[in-house]
């Protein structure tokens, strides 16, 4: 009889170590009880009952890290998905919007009235997606949204790609994101030997802590937030614990720049 083990397989009294642990981990079913005990058969094949037990929990760790790293994966989609959805739901509203004003300068009729109601749906969508996307992104970085906030925080990450790819990126990089075409003019200018202006933020603008500072402080308040963006997003990632002092130091910047 033939038997499937987290570290190979048993046949006829022998054992075949896998190659690779992982994958037979995950392998390891069997249709009938076995009629030995695993562990006094992995004692053997390790050659003690320490070597056994710390291969089985070096396994059972890379496994767990992998499956979280898969869901983590499935929930980014998510939330990029659900983040692309509000903003075609923000287009939809505003368009309607602008023929409501038109039809209204002619006459107001019945469908006058059903682009109210439409109008009036989408805001309601909107809510409904505006609440989902505070509640994924508290789950999936808690930093990143205390410090950021959930819709600078999902932003961010929906240019981004994925928290992956965020977690690896300058806090340079984070500074400008969404600014890169005023980035792009502005080099292509300085090439040209002609002035041209650095964008100083990008997204993260739409934090209160930088579009309520004077225009001369907002580069140094960006700055500042782009780096803690950047430790958040790592936390988050390879840690997920909230550590509120991140937040505390944002805000002290914050005020401290205000009263400059």
């Amino acid at each position: 009889m033939k038997y499937n083990l987290w570290f190979g397989v048993y046949e006829d009294g022998k054992v075949e170590r896998s190659s690779n642990l992982e994958e037979s981990f995950l392998k390891a079913e069997n249709e009938e009880p076995l009629p030995f005990n695993i562990p006094d058969v992995g004692f053997e094949v390790f050659g003690g009952e320490g070597e056994y037990y710390t291969a089985l929990r070096k396994t059972a760790l890379a496994i767990a890290e992998k499956l979280v790293e898969r869901e983590l994966r499935r929930e980014d989609k998510y939330v990029i998905a659900l983040v692309k959805a509000l903003e075609e739901v923000e287009e939809s509203i505003n368009m309607l919007n602008e023929k409501l004003e038109d039809i209204r300068v002619v006459k107001d009729s019945e469908i006058a009235e059903e682009f109210e109601n439409k109008i009036e749906g989408l805001k309601n969508l909107r809510k409904k997606i505006e609440r989902e996307i505070e509640e994924m992104m508290a789950k999936i970085a808690p930093n990143l949204t205390e410090i950021a906030g959930a819709k600078v925080a999902a932003k961010l990450l929906e240019r981004a790609g994925s928290m992956e790819r965020l977690v690896r990126l300058p806090a340079s990089k984070i500074q400008v994101i969404g600014a890169e075409k005023s980035l792009y003019k502005a080099f292509a200018r300085m090439k040209k030997g002609k002035k041209a202006k650095i964008p100083k933020h990008g997204i993260i603008f739409l934090h209160p802590f930088i579009r309520t500072l004077p225009k001369s402080k907002r580069g140094k308040m960006a700055r500042f937030l782009a780096a803690k963006i950047a430790i958040a997003a790592k936390i988050d990632y390879f840690r997920g614990e909230l550590d509120e002092s991140l937040y505390e130091s944002l805000r002290k910047r914050y005020e401290e720049l205000r009263r400059k």
